[in-house]
C-alpha cells in the first residue's frame, strides 16, 4: 500500500502551507508576548494572603475587588496547604510556584506537537494561554494537566473533585462518566467535591465575592438567558457524546460554557479534550 506524503505536491500547496505557518507563528508570537508581559506571580497573592489570614485567625474569605489578584475564591484546603509555605521567603515560594506552573504548561501542551499540522496549530494557541496563567502564578495550568492526565484513570473522580474545589466547572466532566453509564464514578466525583468544598461553610462567607469582574469573556456578560441556554445545551451534548471518541472534547466545551467568569487563559480547559485512556501497562 502506498503511503501518503504529508507535504504538498504543488506550488499552490506550498504557498498555502507557508502562509498558514506564518499565520500560526504570528499568532503564537502575539499571544506569547501578551502572556509574558503579565505581572509575574501576581495571583500568588491570593493564596499567600489567605494562608496568612488562617495563621493569624482572621476570616478566610474577605471582600475585595472582583478582579483583584489577592482575592481568594477557592476551597479552604488549598489555603491550608499554603500555610507552611508562608514560613518561607515569599519571593522564593513565588518563583518556585511560577516555575511549577510553567512546567505544567509545557507538559500539557508539548504532546500536541506529535499530531502534525493540526497539533502544531493547537500548540500555537494553547501554549501561550497556559503560559499566561503560569506567569500570573494561577493554578490553571496545573489543573488542566491533572485533568488531562487523570480523567480516564481509576482515580479520575478524585482529580475532577480537586479541580472542581478550586474552579467549580470541572465538575461537569462527571457528565461524561454518567453518559457512558459509569454512575458510580460520577457519584464519587460529586461526593469528593462536596467533601472538599463543604468546609467553606464553616467560615464567614459574607465577604465572598460573587461578582465576575471585568475582562469577562463569558456569555453572562452578554445576557444571562443566552448563557444558561448555551451552558445547558452543551452540557447535554457532553452527556450525549460520552460514548464517542469526542467525549472529553465535549466535556471540555461544557466547562467553558458553564464558566460565569471566563478569562482568556481559562480557554486552555479545552486541552482536556485530548485526554485518552492510559495504556494497559501504565501505572494508575
Amino acid at each position: 500500500m502506498q503511503r501518503s506524503h504529508p507535504l504538498p505536491h504543488s506550488p499552490f500547496g506550498w504557498l498555502a502551507l507557508i502562509g498558514l505557518t506564518l499565520l500560526l507563528a504570528l499568532m503564537a508570537y502575539a499571544l506569547a508576548t501578551f502572556a509574558l508581559s503579565r505581572e509575574l506571580g501576581s495571583d500568588v497573592a491570593a493564596y499567600w494572603s489567605a494562608a496568612e489570614r488562617l495563621r493569624s485567625g482572621e476570616p478566610l474569605y474577605v471582600a475585595g475587588v472582583a478582579n483583584a489578584s489577592d482575592l481568594y475564591r477557592y476551597a479552604p484546603w488549598f489555603a491550608y496547604a499554603w500555610v507552611p509555605l508562608t514560613l518561607l521567603p515569599r519571593e522564593a515560594v513565588t518563583a518556585a510556584w511560577v516555575g511549577l506552573m510553567l512546567g505544567a504548561a509545557v507538559a500539557s501542551t508539548v504532546p500536541l506537537l506529535r499530531h502534525g499540522l493540526a497539533g502544531t496549530a493547537a500548540f500555537a494557541l494553547f501554549a501561550p494561554l497556559q503560559v499566561e496563567g503560569a506567569v500570573y502564578g494561577n493554578v490553571q495550568p496545573l489543573l488542566v494537566l491533572l485533568l488531562l492526565w487523570g480523567v480516564e484513570r481509576r482515580s479520575g473522580p478524585l482529580w475532577i473533585a480537586v479541580a472542581a474545589s478550586l474552579k467549580a466547572v470541572p465538575l461537569v466532566l462527571a457528565l461524561v462518566y454518567a453518559g457512558r453509564g459509569e454512575w458510580r464514578r460520577a457519584g464519587l466525583a460529586l461526593l469528593f467535591t462536596i467533601v472538599l468544598v463543604v468546609p467553606a461553610f464553616l467560615f464567614d462567607l459574607s465577604g465572598y465575592s460573587r461578582q465576575p469582574g471585568g475582562g469577562n469573556l463569558s456569555l453572562v456578560s452578554v445576557t444571562p438567558f443566552l448563557f444558561l441556554a448555551v451552558a445547558l445545551g452543551i452540557s447535554v451534548l457532553a452527556f450525549g457524546a460520552a460514548r464517542s471518541r469526542y467525549r472529553w472534547l465535549a466535556g471540555s466545551l461544557a466547562m467553558i460554557a458553564v464558566l460565569p467568569r471566563l478569562l482568556p487563559y481559562e480557554i486552555s480547559f479545552l486541552l482536556v479534550g485530548a485526554a485518552t485512556a492510559p495504556r494497559v501497562n501504565e501505572p494508575d
